[in-house]
């Protein structure tokens, strides 16, 4: 009966053992998860460049209808 409970707990851990590879190689073929467009948009402002239509950062132009003549 003893060697019964050691066999099936081996046959246990061998089978979790080989989930475990299974899931990390499928996660290792699995393509990369494209960036948030939040996250490439704050890139886009970090490296300095700006549409040409919108205010510099740390600019008040265009904040108030009142700074226009």
């Amino acid at each position: 009966m003893m060697q019964v409970k050691l066999t099936l707990k081996k046959k246990f851990e061998m089978s979790q053992f080989f989930q475990s590879m299974a899931t990390l190689l499928q996660a290792q073929l699995l393509p990369p998860v494209a960036a948030p467009q939040l996250m490439l948009e704050r890139l886009y402002y970090a490296e300095g460049r700006h549409h040409p239509e919108h205010p510099r950062h740390g600019s008040f132009e265009g904040l108030s209808r009142l700074s226009k003549p």
